[in-house]
């Protein structure tokens, strides 16, 4: 046996485990960042399950609580674990409503088979009134709702 043909035989065991690729990507076209200028940005639809007001420990406590955050949180998963998330938002404080846009993305069609599961993102106070119920609406980048609901924000104790 010569030495590509047992380099081949070691290496296809190893191609099925180490990437997928992506079919279900959609292609933006040129990425506009400074950083990259020329590549291609492939978006991926979200899953989002919640979104919560957390309302802060107040008096930091001995032994202290495990999540003492203040202000929005949503609770959503990625397709992929190698994913980039960009989360923006809009309030309207006359109105009662915010709405949140999501969108995950990679440079890559090429990604990790590793599981993925629901994450916590701390969206901060999202320019809120303090003790106010919002009408919260996620949409992805071209406006498809993934959530909606009520949130009522919470005063800090």
């Amino acid at each position: 046996m010569n030495l590509r043909a047992f380099a081949l035989v070691l290496a296809l065991p190893l191609a099925g485990c180490a990437a997928q690729t992506a079919d279900n990507a959609t292609d933006e076209g040129l990425a506009q960042s400074s950083d990259e200028l020329g590549k291609t940005k492939y978006h991926y639809e979200p899953g989002v399950s919640d979104v919560t007001f957390n309302g802060g420990c107040g008096v930091v406590q001995n032994p202290p609580q495990q999540d003492c955050s203040y202000g929005f949180v949503m609770t959503y998963e990625r397709s992929y674990i190698d994913l980039k998330t960009a989360v923006s938002h809009t309030t309207d404080n006359t109105k009662h409503t915010i709405t949140i846009t999501v969108d995950t993305w990679s440079y890559s069609k090429i990604h990790p088979m590793v599981m993925v599961g629901p994450e916590k993102y701390d969206l901060g106070t999202l320019d809120a009134k303090v003790g106010t119920s919002y009408a919260v609406k996620v949409v992805d980048r071209n406006g498809k709702s993934l959530w909606s609901g009520k949130v009522q924000s919470l005063y800090h104790m």
